[in-house]
This record gives C-alpha cells, sequence and structure tokens, in this order.
C-alpha cells in the first residue's frame, strides 16, 4: 500500500465522486475504482457499500477514512518540514 492509495481514498470519500477523486489525482474513473478494490482486498473488507445508489461507507471504511486522514495529516507536516 502506497500513500497515493491513501489519497485517493480520502478525496474520494471527501467529494463521494468516483469522478471528482479522479479528476484531483489526475487518473481514470476506473483507476479509481481498482484502488477501492485493491485496498478492499488487501485489508479484506467491504469499505463502499454498493447496494445502494447512494455513495455510502460500510463501518470499516469509516474507520478506515479516519485513519487515512490522520497518516495523511502527518505525512504532509513531515513533508513540510523536510521541504524547511
Amino acid at each position: 500500500m502506497h500513500i497515493e492509495n491513501l489519497k485517493i481514498f480520502r478525496d474520494l470519500v471527501d467529494n463521494e465522486s468516483f469522478s471528482k477523486a479522479a479528476k484531483l489525482n489526475a487518473i481514470t474513473q476506473s483507476a479509481v475504482s481498482q484502488q477501492l478494490r485493491s485496498m478492499e482486498k488487501h485489508f479484506n473488507v467491504l469499505i463502499v457499500d454498493r447496494s445502494q445508489k447512494q455513495f455510502r461507507l460500510t463501518r470499516e471504511g469509516r474507520s478506515l477514512y479516519e485513519a487515512s486522514k490522520d497518516i495523511l495529516n502527518r505525512y504532509e507536516q513531515v513533508a513540510s518540514e523536510m521541504q524547511e
């Protein structure tokens, strides 16, 4: 798993849109979907409930989202410190 995976996931959840997450990360919608499936396979859990038309995270997806935000915030802090 790479930091970029977590960023794409965070962008997906923040925007509740595969197309917006794709645009923000300069990738295709298909690539966003593939990233999500890869994460679900990696953790062996369902992250997004696909039974609804509306975007909805599972309980595990919400947990992963919160952890992703924390990890990305820390990563961005470290990257900023390294630039100084």
